[in-house]
């Protein structure tokens, strides 16, 4: 089920730490296979929202993230939740990623937009530590390998990964691959 709320705010976060001229914020049309609706330099974009789960995919034949619903159940129930986050974030994002692009292909959408994105939300959410990925383990050259080639043969015009908690955006589009377009508290770190 989909948080309207957690796409949208992704979006009007995305604009605030980039400074991008992003208007006209949203919901999107679910048969279109579009959360958020927007403007860029006046351009109709759309884009397609998902939170990003560490662990999520691990378990052959289990969906979701095992970490997730137990962080949700702790909070629940008022218990303090142990959970540990995998520095290797490759194979989650090579899934969320992959499973994305899948959906894009699935729906058209050039009649309602010029131009879409993939969003991808990191530490942010009812379970925050189940979306956690530790900043210090990104790198371009990484990312690009990863999935530089899936992206550039999809649907996407653009990806963002936003680090919600740590305030960093990595960006990735055909002719400059992946690359860090926000980090106001880069200095501090």
């Amino acid at each position: 089920m989909p948080d309207r709320a957690l796409e949208l705010t992704a979006l009007y976060e995305l604009a605030s730490l980039t400074g991008w001229d992003i208007t006209n914020v949203r919901p999107g049309p679910d048969e279109h296979g579009i959360d958020v609706l927007f403007e860029i330099e006046g351009r109709r974009a759309g884009a397609q929202h998902t939170t990003f789960h560490w662990d999520e995919g691990d378990t052959p034949g289990m969906r979701g993230s095992q970490a997730r619903a137990t962080e949700e159940r702790a909070s629940r129930s008022m218990m303090l939740c142990p959970m540990w986050v995998n520095p290797d974030y490759r194979p989650a994002l090579r899934r969320c990623v992959d499973k994305k692009i899948e959906k894009a292909v699935a729906h058209g959408h050039r009649d309602l937009i010029s131009e879409t994105w993939l969003v991808i939300s990191v530490g942010m959410g009812r379970s925050p530590l189940s979306t956690l990925m530790l900043p210090g383990v990104l790198a371009a050259d990484d990312l690009n390998a990863l999935c530089h080639v899936q992206l550039a043969a999809s649907e996407f015009e653009c990806a963002i990964l936003l680090l919600h908690i740590n305030r960093i955006v990595w960006g990735w589009d055909r002719p400059g691959g992946w690359q860090v377009r926000a980090d106001p508290d880069g200095a501090d770190r």
